[in-house]
């Protein structure tokens, strides 16, 4: 989630260009210190991420539209709504975007992460 900048006033986080975090559920975990954080993104037409790193892992649950993603030296995939991949973490992710230059891609990324990160 270290892509995402707050925006207060809409409720909404800004990622990159174009890009869209919305934050559904942030829950404490019964046992746990950590929280269960659940965000909604949405990827323009044709959006891609520059490479990036994740600081903490997660899952990626497509809900619509058809994201192409690879971490480190591996070769890209498409992965399609109904679908889900790994946001692994500390590794270099070097490839993700939208495959659809015409229709938005929307995905849930599920986080467990400590309190205030």
């Amino acid at each position: 989630m270290s892509e995402s900048n707050a925006n207060p006033a809409s409720g909404q986080q800004a990622g990159f260009q174009g890009v869209t975090r919305k934050m559904l559920e942030r829950l404490p975990l019964p046992g746990d210190t950590r929280e269960l954080a659940v965000v909604e993104v949405t990827y323009p037409p044709g959006g891609v991420a520059p490479l990036h790193r994740h600081p903490v892992g997660g899952i990626i649950y497509i809900v619509e539209g058809i994201a192409e993603s690879a971490y480190g030296g591996d070769a890209p995939r498409q992965y399609r709504a109904g679908e889900t991949l790994q946001d692994q973490a500390d590794l270099p992710h070097t490839h993700f975007r939208n495959c659809d230059p015409d229709r938005p891609l929307r995905f849930l990324t599920i986080y467990v992460l400590e309190p205030g990160r």
